[in-house]
């Protein structure tokens, strides 16, 4: 195939596309208005989608120059270092245009609405009929779906927000010693740029349309709802925790892990919304829900402790055993933070004979509490080594000969209350010690 036959292909397959993705956008108007507009020449909307496609693609038929340009610019980022290496790269370039069209295509059309939207987004000169074909443009490739768009999309509807050409920095940026042209004398400072009010209002419309088509591989809204999370300033102006809480609800395997974190985020600036999320998820009948709450305790810790101690005190007793099992691993940081609760649950879990949450717990907290309290004065140790398994046995054995080490005392006392509690799990015990430390299997081999 010659590289005139590759370009054709991705020139012909773009155009199709952008055809597409404004045919899907006019299912869903009215499109948003323009952030930025001339007052003696106020915005004109298209009636019907026709009439845009042929402008979208009379423009696009007579640009080859930028659709070459933009093509090389894929090419020099996104080319396989095996091309470069090809003894003939012309040749296995083409190859690689060929077989990967879908996705250059959709990169050259993130490229295409990049450069109406710096036109549309002017402040000057604000071009409102790049604006249509931009956005009409961008939800449709949106509401498709993809990695790409996932990604390099958001910062095309990041300039819409603040009105601001795709690229282009805010004006007020953070100040301090780690700019050269520093000069000392001021502190360092930082101004959050606020939200354009008529690009907030377009972001909100596409936002909405997003949230009305949801697919089972859509997981852009979900994305994009994650990263505005983080600002308080936008997670208020688009309304972040709401449009979070409508998503769990019709959640996917796709999806859940940005939504989840995006419940995370919020909780530092709107907390009641997070909590009410984050309680709804914790009694959600969806499982994948239920497991990636218990994965994120920690987070949740960072911000509030007791909010994420009380999530545990429900996850401990989940129907799902992989929700409880990784729920436990949080114990590992209450056993460093907060020792007393820590010894709580500790005790709690010992008494439940589940062999995979005793394991856990051994392996995520128990070690940091015995560093700090040789003498297992809360006596989790006995405890534990009745109820677990071998290999949490295994891993038990290693412990007590350590303590051992530094306090033969205690290391005879767990022994003792360990015969007390079950002569057949004593015996295990001195088999094991014996195995690894004759001295001490002895030791503990005649205790009555």
């Amino acid at each position: 195939m010659s590289r005139r036959e590759a370009k054709v292909l991705l020139r012909e397959h773009s155009q199709n596309l952008l055809r597409e993705c404004i045919s899907l956008s006019f299912e869903y108007l009215p499109l948003p208005h323009p952030p930025l507009e001339i007052p003696d020449f106020p915005a004109q909307p298209p009636h019907d989608s026709n009439s845009l496609i042929q402008q979208a693609l009379g423009i696009s038929s007579m640009d080859s120059a930028g659709f070459l340009y933009r093509l090389e610019l894929i090419i020099e980022k996104f080319e396989p270092s095996f091309v470069k290496r090809h003894i003939n790269p012309a040749v296995e370039r083409e190859k690689w245009l060929s077989k990967n069209i879908e996705e250059i295509s959709e990169r050259i059309l993130i490229l295409q609405i990049k450069d109406w939207l710096s036109s549309a987004l002017d402040a000057e000169s604000p071009d409102t009929d790049r604006w249509y074909l931009s956005v009409s443009t961008l939800i449709g490739l949106s509401l498709k779906g993809s990695n790409i768009v996932e990604s390099e999309g958001f910062n095309l509807f990041n300039s819409i927000i603040f009105a601001r050409k795709p690229g282009e920095l805010p004006p007020n940026r953070l100040t301090g010693n780690h700019q050269i042209a520093w000069d000392g004398k001021k502190s360092r400072s930082f101004y959050e740029e606020i939200g354009h009010p008529s690009g907030v209002l377009a972001a909100n419309s596409i936002l909405d349309i997003l949230q009305l088509r949801q697919t089972k591989n859509n997981t852009l809204l979900p994305y994009w709802l994650e990263i505005l999370s983080i600002s308080k300033h936008l997670s208020s102006l688009l309304n972040i925790p709401s449009r979070v809480q409508n998503q769990i609800i019709d959640c996917n395997h796709n999806n859940f892990e940005s939504l989840i974190m995006a419940a995370i985020h919020t909780l530092s600036h709107s907390p009641e919304s997070s909590k009410e999320i984050l309680f709804q998820v914790c009694d959600s009948d969806k499982v994948i829900l239920r497991r990636a709450l218990a994965s994120n305790l920690s987070r949740i810790d960072s911000e509030d402790r007791g909010f994420s101690i009380s999530l545990l005190e429900k996850l401990i007793d989940d129907e799902d055993s992989d929700t409880r099992v990784l729920s436990i691993t949080y114990l590992g940081n209450l056993a460093r933070l907060e020792k007393l609760v820590f010894i709580q649950f500790a005790k709690k879990i010992s008494n439940k004979q589940d062999s995979r949450m005793l394991q856990r717990l051994i392996e995520s907290g128990l070690r940091y509490y015995l560093s700090i309290d040789s003498n297992d004065s809360e006596d989790l140790i006995p405890i534990l080594w009745i109820n677990s398994n071998s290999e949490s046995r295994s891993q038990l054995s290693g412990m007590l000969i350590e303590i051992a080490k530094i306090n033969q005392k205690s290391f005879l006392d767990i022994s003792i209350k360990i015969y007390g509690l079950d002569k057949i799990s004593y015996t295990d015990l001195v088999n094991r010690i014996t195995l690894r430390n004759t001295d001490l299997g002895n030791l503990i081999r005649n205790i009555q």
